[in-house]
């Protein structure tokens, strides 16, 4: 038995670091089909074994998690977001984890439902606004700033005052600093100087904005009694009783802010940009829509009414996962696909090459929702429901209502059809997404347009959408 299983050639001693650095998806996708179900990297000093075999992925990620934790590539995370819910390990991770899970339960999310709906149906009076002047909006760019208002007033209760209008810009250059970063050997982090500088402006920014929020709650203590900033406040330690300490509360409320703002607004810019592409599906979840609202405002009771809806949400992140790619590494020797896979190296498991198998996915590159049907659904491999599609049953509930609820003219007037502005070409750049992310650069698009990848900041350029009336959406 061969030592590591076969894999790609790369330069001596920086292995598959360039290449990785270009086009990770393209890498990934290449080595999956040529090698199978284990295909072994050398990326710069870091080694260690891509997995496609759905029991090998549920193997590090379930039945043998306790020998995993998160890669090295977190530590680039903790410099811009601490050590909180998405970066920390082991007990640490439980009890914070414990604490902020309440916040999501579905009586939670259904209480929620109103501030979600009530920030769809403002966008859309804007959007009208906006379109009768015959100019476009941007979606992405519109998804991020809307997003982070849902976040915000129904996550933490509270705005983020004189920190509004910087925020987004802020979490871009971060972003960027993150994602060109990732796969450095960390000797040029800091360079360019005036770059680097700008990284730290932005980090003091985001300090800023989430210490504000926390002040203003602090001076009206007993306005928000039941939202997540609430809970973290008031949790104590079962154990010593003691409360969190204002870091550890500026690092938790920076990683909601953050991680549920960018990876919804790129589920919901792609929803768009697919529907863009096909009428058909447009026109089906309109009609459901139309059907299960009349004309009202979506509530929380209304998701059982709207399968299509979530249908269509289901594909879109199956083609393009906001959180596309992550690793773990080996606390001890292990075995995967039949490989010891050594103490210290990396398990690279990539969902956007894992919901892109021929072996698993009928005509896997094709956009068609009605994959996710109860019919075909039922019809699906076992081992093809263990993809990681879905997330924690919570996380999940407040995702899918947060994405039914700005699902395109959820509660408003229906369109004549949605066209990507065509003055306004996506540019991709490299840029991290925060959420179980390694990975960071671009991929083809639809009909071989380069579209930034599930990972690019530069998603917002898709976002440009006009209707073949003349009114822009």
């Amino acid at each position: 038995m061969k030592a590591v299983p076969p894999g790609p050639r790369g330069l001596p001693i920086l292995g598959m670091l360039p290449a990785i650095r270009r086009d990770p998806t393209g890498v990934f996708m290449s080595a999956a089909r040529r090698f199978g179900d284990v295909a072994y990297f050398k990326i710069g000093p870091r080694r260690g074994y891509l997995i496609t075999n759905p029991a090998d992925v549920r193997h590090v990620l379930q039945d043998n998690a306790r020998n995993y934790h998160k890669s090295p590539l977190y530590n680039k995370l903790r410099l811009s977001l601490g050590n909180g819910l998405l970066t920390s390990e082991d007990e640490f991770w439980l009890r914070q984890r414990r604490i902020a899970q309440p916040a999501f339960h579905r009586q939670r999310v259904a209480a929620l439902a109103g501030v979600m709906a009530d920030s769809a149906q403002d966008a859309a009076n804007q959007w009208q606004t906006i379109a009768s002047r015959g100019q476009p909006v941007d979606i992405a760019e519109e998804m991020m700033r809307l997003t982070r208002t849902v976040v915000v007033r129904a996550l933490l209760g509270a705005d983020l005052g004189p920190f509004t209008d910087t925020i987004d810009e802020a979490w871009t250059i971060l972003n960027q600093h993150i994602g060109e970063s990732f796969w450095s050997l960390g000797f040029f982090d800091r360079f360019p100087p005036s770059k680097y500088r700008r990284f730290q402006a932005a980090r003091a920014i985001l300090r800023g904005a989430v210490d504000h929020v926390i002040n203003q709650r602090r001076r009206n203590p007993s306005d928000h009694a039941t939202d997540l900033l609430s809970m973290l406040m008031s949790a104590r330690d079962e154990e010593t009783g003691e409360t969190m300490t204002d870091e550890q509360l500026r690092v938790e409320v920076t990683t909601f802010l953050l991680a549920g703002q960018e990876t919804t607004s790129l589920a919901l810019t792609w929803v768009w940009y697919l529907l863009s592409q096909h009428a058909d599906a447009q026109r089906r979840l309109e009609e459901e829509i139309d059907t299960a609202l009349n004309g009202r405002p979506p509530e929380f009771n209304d998701l059982v009414n709207l399968p299509y809806t979530r249908m269509v949400i289901d594909e879109a992140m199956r083609l393009y996962p906001p959180a596309w790619g992550f690793s773990r590494q080996a606390l001890a020797d292990d075995r995967l696909g039949g490989f010891r896979l050594p103490r210290g190296w990396l398990a690279f498991v990539i969902p956007f090459v894992l919901h892109r198998l021929p072996g698993y996915w009928k005509d896997p590159d094709a956009f068609n929702p009605d994959r996710f049907s109860p019919e075909q659904s039922a019809d699906r491999p076992e081992q093809r429901r263990q993809m990681p599609v879905h997330r924690h049953d919570d996380l999940d509930t407040f995702d899918r209502a947060f994405d039914a609820f700005w699902s395109p003219t959820a509660g408003s007037e229906p369109s004549d059809g949605l066209t990507p502005d065509p003055e306004r070409a996506p540019r991709p750049e490299r840029a991290a997404v925060v959420g179980h992310v390694d990975v960071v650069s671009r991929h083809p698009g639809p009909a071989g347009v380069v579209a930034p990848g599930p990972g690019d900041r530069e998603t917002r350029r898709l976002g440009n959408f006009t209707a073949p009336s003349g009114r822009r959406l």
